[in-house]
C-alpha cells in the first residue's frame, strides 16, 4: 500500500509536489542545492569527482547535479521511471527499499537523505543499512523530518469534531500544550539520559522510533501537507546514538550537551576506518 501511494503521487500532474513542476523542482529543492553543496564541500567530496555518492530517497533526482559520482535509490517506480525518460536511462538512480539496498557493503565515500528515512516503516533497518553501505571513513548527512506528530498523520486538526473520536479530541484540544517547548523537552528527557548512560557501555544501539499510522484516505479527502504521510517518529537523539554507540564521529552533535538538545537539525557524521 506505502509503496502504491508512492507510485501515485509522483505520477505526472498529481497535486502534491513530490514531482515538482513540470518547468523545474519544487520549492523545497531549491534550498536543498546549497545545503546539499555546502556540505559536499565542507568534507572535501566537490574536489574529489570520483567519489561515489548515494542519495537515498532522491525523488525525481532534483539534486542528480550535486556531484559528478551522485547515485539516487528511490522507492517509487513512477519517480524512477520519469528520471530515466527525462534524463536517460544511464541515469544513476535505481529502484530500491531504504530497508535493503541494492548495493554492495562498503560501496559509497559519502550518503545523505532529506526527508525521506520517516517514510521507511522500519527505519532501524534504515541506519543499519546506511551503516553497510557506508565505507570506513565515509561521510554522511542525515537529515528525516524528525519528530513527525501523530495528529499530523491522522489530520486531527482538518477533520470536524463530529467525526473524531473522544480520544481524538483530547488529542486536539492538547496540541497547543504539548507543541510547547518546554513541554517537549521534559517528554524526551529522560529516554534521552537513558540512552546517553548506555552509551557509557560501548554497545551498538538500536535506533528508537514510534511508529505512525497515516491515513491515506484521508490524505487524498483533505489534501497532502509537510509529514501527514510519514510512518516513523524519530528523535534526532536516537539517530546520533545509533552511530555515537558504533563508533562514529558525530560532527554535528560533538559532545553530551549537543546531543541532549538535538532538535531539527540534520546530523553529520563520519564512520570510523
Amino acid at each position: 500500500m506505502t509503496q502504491d501511494f508512492y507510485d501515485e503521487v509522483y505520477r505526472v500532474d498529481h497535486p502534491s509536489q513530490y514531482g515538482g513542476k513540470k518547468d523545474g523542482m519544487p520549492q523545497r529543492t531549491n534550498s536543498l542545492t546549497p545545503q546539499t553543496t555546502a556540505w559536499l564541500e565542507q568534507i572535501g567530496f566537490a574536489s574529489w569527482p570520483e567519489a561515489k555518492i548515494l542519495e537515498i530517497g532522491c525523488g525525481m533526482a532534483f539534486l542528480a547535479k550535486v556531484h559528478p559520482g551522485w547515485h539516487g535509490v528511490e522507492y517509487s517506480r513512477t519517480a524512477v521511471a520519469r528520471v530515466k525518460s527525462r534524463d536517460g536511462n544511464a541515469t544513476k538512480i535505481f529502484e530500491g527499499d531504504a530497508q535493503c539496498l541494492p548495493f554492495a557493503d562498503a560501496s559509497f565515500d559519502g550518503i545523505y537523505t532529506w526527508a525521506a528515512l520517516e517514510h521507511v516503516p522500519d527505519p532501524n533497518k534504515a541506519f543499519v543499512e546506511i551503516d553497510r553501505v557506508l565505507r570506513g571513513g565515509g561521510y554522511g548527512l542525515i537529515a528525516p523530518a524528525w519528530n513527525c506528530r501523530s495528529w499530523t498523520v491522522k489530520k486531527i486538526e482538518l477533520r470536524p469534531v463530529s467525526e473524531l473520536t473522544w480520544m481524538e479530541l483530547i488529542e486536539r484540544y492538547s496540541i497547543p500544550f504539548r507543541e510547547m517547548l518546554i513541554v517537549r523537552a521534559l517528554q524526551a528527557l529522560p529516554q534521552r539520559l537513558s540512552a546517553e548512560l548506555r552509551l557509557c557501555f560501548k554497545v551498538p544501539q538500536p535506533l528508537r522510533y514510534r511508529v505512525l499510522h497515516p491515513c491515506w484516505d484521508l490524505i487524498a479527502q483533505y489534501g497532502h501537507v509537510s509529514d501527514d504521510d510519514a510512518v516513523a517518529d524519530i528523535d534526532p537523539h536516537a539517530g546520533i546514538c545509533f552511530f555515537e554507540s558504533r563508533g562514529y564521529q558525530v560532527i554535528s552533535h560533538p559532545n553530551w550537551v549537543k546531543r541532549l538538545t538535538a532538535r531539527h537539525e540534520p546530523l553529520l557524521i563520519r564512520k570510523p576506518l
